[in-house]
């Protein structure tokens, strides 16, 4: 998705609903994914790719991310969580993965971690738990 078409739209869009940015390679898993993020109120910006979401990071910070480990391109989740921690480490980062462990998540920085094949439910509840830290 692009950012400054989505601004361009409704500029208000990003400051009346908290903003999540969702980095999933996997087309079917970010649309569920970001569907039901939006059917809980929430304001979504989708990436495939870390290298796309450190583009769109350029002109916004969202509230939260989650992201994807394994993904094409000069990046995966990790290093995004890595260059997230040091750019905007105000941002929370969640971390999600089938291949990956939960503690070397959390300890390199995430702020969640939720395996792989999870429920769009508890990812927006873990989405909301974090959220409701910075609060």
């Amino acid at each position: 998705m692009n950012i400054s078409r989505v601004l361009s739209k409704n500029p208000a869009s990003l400051v009346d609903r908290t903003c999540i940015l969702v980095v999933e390679d996997e087309l079917l898993i970010r649309i569920m994914l970001s569907e039901s993020l939006r059917d809980a109120g929430y304001h979504v910006i989708e990436a495939n790719s870390a290298d796309e979401a450190l583009s769109l990071l350029e002109s916004f910070a969202p509230d939260l991310i989650l992201s994807d480990v394994r993904m094409p391109g000069t990046l995966d989740g990790m290093g995004l969580l890595s260059t997230v921690k040091n750019s905007h480490p105000e941002i929370p980062v969640i971390i999600a993965s089938a291949h990956f462990e939960s503690h070397v998540a959390i300890a390199s920085g995430a702020a969640d971690f939720v395996a792989k094949p999870y429920t769009c439910e508890l990812v927006v509840k873990i989405v909301e738990k974090q959220l409701a830290k910075l609060t």
